[in-house]
């Protein structure tokens, strides 16, 4: 198995083992489940899989976003390293051919278009996110029982 055909196995793996929506509400719920019982708060089924919902929805977006952000600052370095180290010493060197020059300059034209492509994407979903998003509210949680009844 070649190097790259290795990489397209394990990135294969990892896609397919990262968790979904669904799976991560799940995941939040059995979580909060668990601190509630922690703290000795009395929680319903509903109640949790409610209030996983509700924070999974108010990070899903978000957490979106800074993975595009984070692609786009790849792809900046990509194309910065391109400039820098593929095209620049090419061009300086000037005893190469013009075909060669040509397509490495089409290698780079095509990581500046994926570049590109990324931050439109970031900025029409950040602009769609940062529309629609409610501002943060800051709630107390309530005192734990065993708190409660010995303040009583």
């Amino acid at each position: 198995m070649t190097r790259n055909a290795q990489h397209e196995e394990q990135a294969r793996q990892v896609k397919a083992a990262l968790p979904g929506y669904l799976a991560v509400r799940e995941l939040a719920t059995a979580a909060l489940t668990t601190m509630a019982e922690d703290l000795g708060l009395e929680l319903g089924e509903r109640d949790a899989r409610d209030l996983a919902s509700a924070v999974v929805d108010a990070i899903h977006k978000p957490v979106e976003l800074r993975g595009i952000e984070f692609a786009c600052s790849v792809a900046d370095l990509e194309v910065a390293a391109n400039q820098r180290y593929l095209l620049g010493p090419v061009k300086e060197k000037g005893d190469v051919e013009p075909e060669v020059i040509a397509r490495l300059e089409q290698f780079a034209e095509g990581a500046e278009r994926v570049r590109n492509e990324l931050v439109e994407r970031l900025g029409r979903v950040g602009r769609e996110w940062l529309a629609t998003r409610p501002a943060a509210a800051v709630v107390a949680l309530p005192q734990p029982a065993e708190a409660a009844r010995a303040a009583a």
